[in-house]
């Protein structure tokens, strides 16, 4: 049976008021462009990579483990989760966050043409904008899956999103490669003007759901505490001696640190799961991680995630190749990037169709397959092949993203919509940053052919079907609209 949509304005239990439908949606899809927009992957990606490499002379692996330094704060989003959620500061939970998050990163812009000439503190700026991001992102994604709930409507909002992320992917790299022939203060500018940009927008006025809608689900709450089991701990301790094994193998360090710092988040995650709170949210957060802690249908279902994006990364190697071996322009190289964007943005819209007559299940297969296969096509890339192959993989991997997205606001507890939300994409985060370093230095250390690297992103990404079965069946097996 399809549930009805909503009124345009909806009424949540208690009868608190929220803003319209239109109005969560115009600020989900501004939070979404200005947030990828403004990233150093995005429209820094390129005048910040051929810095690195033509002035400080850096190599794909230290280029890899430069951009997995300077965004990793978006691993800890977890954390800013909990922050926005719990901690509302004017009664607001979203619209303040993506304010003060806009200014953060505008600064940070400001701070970056500042600091170019000093390693350091390049660094230090680029970890600042990205803190500034992670916040104005994390405030968006809970609108978008309080938009996803209250409207009935998780599939239409990712794709709104996706659609939106899109058009920015399709703009940044054909500017990006422009400005990397340029001096690094246009590039500065531009993305403090669009950070800028957020921040006054959220100074407009906007009903969010407010946050005593769920603080009678707590009152009275005499629930035991969640205590970690065996698997848990084991868990922790595989991480660990990854981790451990990591920093002891040469050129691994920073794979280790990175290991220890993801460590690091999942046991504030699981203090947060096991402590003494009286806030009403927390409370709510702490049953629903308990939920999922002793849910192993759920922890298969992040494990999917991961594995999804943590396979051996092309996109330095990539750049790289395009550059070194077969000397594409870096505007060429910039263009061939917003192809794969135009065609996320039309596979975005056919998502939005196709959600409501396929349930989940049907198209996490369907991307995961379709990931694989696409990726294989980069055996026979060259000058003449460059073109549909971008725009094929650009389809695909939009696709790809959806899904996994969808299944994320569909996991996604009531009432901590910032945090559950975040805590889906860290694993998706990690696991990207992660894939890259993982892929350079294959290819640096190992001696991998850049071919050897494509069969073997291939091969791992194929792997990830054999966890689909095992998703949880209330969330895959039913359509967009359809009740669990």
């Amino acid at each position: 049976m399809t549930a009805p949509d909503p009124a345009p304005d909806a009424q949540p239990a208690g009868g608190v008021r929220t803003a319209s439908r239109r109005a969560y949606l115009l600020m989900v899809a501004a939070g979404s462009f200005a947030t990828t927009f403004g990233q150093q992957r995005a429209l820094g990606n390129y005048p910040i990579l051929f810095h690195l490499k033509e002035h400080l002379h850096f190599g794909k692996e230290q280029v890899s483990e430069f951009f997995m330094w300077a965004t990793f704060a978006w691993n800890l989003k977890p954390l800013a989760g909990v922050v926005t959620d719990a901690f509302p500061i004017r009664g607001s939970r979203r619209r303040i966050y993506m304010l003060l998050g806009g200014l953060v990163a505008g600064l940070s812009w400001v701070a970056l043409d500042l600091a170019r000439g000093t390693y350091g503190a390049f660094l230090a700026a680029s970890i600042a904008l990205n803190v500034g991001l992670v916040f104005a992102s994390t405030a968006m994604g809970g609108l978008q899956v309080e938009a996803g709930q209250l409207f009935g409507m998780s599939g239409r909002v990712t794709s709104l999103r996706q659609v939106v992320m899109s058009i920015a992917q399709i703009v940044t790299p054909l500017l990006g490669g422009v400005l990397a022939e340029r001096a690094f203060g246009l590039t500065a500018g531009i993305g403090a003007a669009v950070m800028f940009g957020l921040a006054a927008l959220a100074l407009r006025p906007f009903r969010e759901t407010s946050i005593t809608r769920f603080a009678g689900a707590s009152d009275g709450d005499t629930a035991p505490r969640y205590r970690p089991t065996p698997a848990v701990w084991t868990g922790i301790a595989v991480l660990a001696a990854a981790g451990t094994a990591s920093v002891l193998v040469r050129g691994m360090l920073n794979v280790g640190i990175s290991l220890f710092a993801l460590l690091g988040v999942f046991l504030l995650v699981l203090a947060l799961a096991t402590a003494r709170v009286s806030n009403a949210v927390l409370k709510q957060a702490q049953r629903q991680l308990a939920q999922i802690l002793v849910s192993r249908a759920l922890w298969l279902a992040v494990v999917m995630l991961f594995l999804v994006y943590v396979v051996p990364g092309l996109n330095t190697a990539l750049t790289y190749r395009q550059s070194d071996d077969l000397h594409f322009s870096k505007e060429l190289i910039g263009r061939l990037a917003s192809v794969e964007g135009a065609t996320g943005v039309l596979f975005a819209l056919v998502y939005a169709v196709i959600c409501r007559r396929l349930t989940l299940h049907r198209l996490i297969i369907l991307a995961i397959v379709t990931n694989a296969g696409g990726t294989l096509l980069f055996l026979v890339y060259n000058a003449a092949t460059a073109y549909p192959i971008h725009a094929i993989t650009g389809a695909v991997g939009v696709l790809s993203e959806l899904a996994l997205m969808d299944l994320a606001v569909r996991a996604t507890p009531v009432g901590c919509e910032a945090l559950g939300f975040s805590l889906m994409l860290s694993v998706r985060n990690f696991g990207i940053a992660l894939s890259d370093v993982t892929g350079s230095k294959l290819m640096d250390q190992a001696h991998l052919s850049f071919a050897t690297l494509v069969l073997i992103n291939a091969a791992t990404t194929a792997a990830v079907l054999a966890f689909v079965p095992l998703l949880p069946r209330a969330l895959v097996l039913r359509k967009e609209g359809e009740t669990a």
